[in-house]
């Protein structure tokens, strides 16, 4: 007697491969989902490392320019030609901070120029020249036309390519002597002749002097226009530029050397 072929499958064969299948489905999805997610958090971190490390290197490349004026000699005389600076022009003080006391107020108090800042962070700022220097090669001309004079308020000439785009001062130096002026106008990449604005800068820096551009910039903790906290970083007077999105603090403490050695004896905070 022969046996009847196959000709299909039961119904309790097919629920059961349905469920045999559905489990297996939702296995693979969990897999999916939690390979997913462990790459999102993966992704974020290293998206927050990153952004770290490129805010401590803007921080970092700015705050070993502080104070920066050029060739300095030990005992090199420094002529300051601006009249009551502000804020953005007091290049007497390298690096200045504020310290946050409160959700709203900072001590030293913070400048109005600096606009927006969030409460509760530190506020950085660095005075000194970046940039490229420029040989002077003529005050006007060549060294003769000051080298016997007793006023030195002559225009400056530089070779072209000088870097003093919207700086808005800079300082011309030698190893003996310094002097910091607002310049007249902007120059533009291809200038000459540099106009000092009639001031005396007390020396002669033809050919034995380079010419710097100078800036202040402060670092600190605002919202972007989408609400997110981020580091900005403020050039002079100008507005201020978003660096890194996602930055939420800033707190920053100052090694202070008291015994000369050149090493930090302590740290404080910009109001100790």
């Amino acid at each position: 007697m022969s046996m009847p072929s196959q000709r299909g499958f039961s119904l309790v064969e097919i629920m059961v491969a349905l469920a045999v299948g559905l489990f297996l489905t939702a296995g693979v999805v969990q897999i999916f989902l939690g390979n997913k997610q462990s790459y999102r958090v993966a992704e974020g971190s290293a998206r927050i490392q990153e952004n770290a490390r490129f805010a401590m290197e803007f921080i970092a490349i700015d705050t070993r320019m502080a104070g920066y004026q050029g060739c300095a000699g030990a005992t090199r005389t420094v002529v300051n030609t601006l009249v009551s600076p502000e804020f953005h022009e007091d290049f007497d003080t390298p690096i200045e901070g504020f310290q946050a006391t409160s959700a709203s107020a900072w001590s030293p108090s913070v400048d109005a120029g600096i606009t927006s800042p969030l409460g509760g962070r530190d506020i950085l700022t660095i005075r000194g020249a970046f940039g490229n220097g420029t040989p002077i090669i003529g005050q006007p001309t060549d060294a003769s036309d000051c080298a016997s004079s007793s006023s030195y308020t002559q225009n400056l000439k530089i070779a072209s390519g000088a870097d003093l785009q919207s700086v808005g001062h800079a300082i011309a130096s030698n190893c003996n002597r310094a002097s910091i002026f607002e310049l007249a106008d902007t120059p533009e990449a291809s200038t000459t002749t540099i106009d000092t604005g009639g001031v005396d800068l007390g020396a002669c820096y033809a050919d034995n002097g380079e010419l710097l551009p100078l800036q202040t910039r402060t670092f600190y903790i605002r919202n972007n226009a989408s609400g997110i906290p981020s580091l900005y970083r403020q050039l002079g007077n100008a507005g201020a530029q978003e660096l890194v999105e996602g930055v939420e603090d800033l707190q920053v403490l100052y090694g202070l050397d008291n015994d000369g050695d050149g090493a930090a004896n302590g740290f404080v905070t910009a109001n100790q």
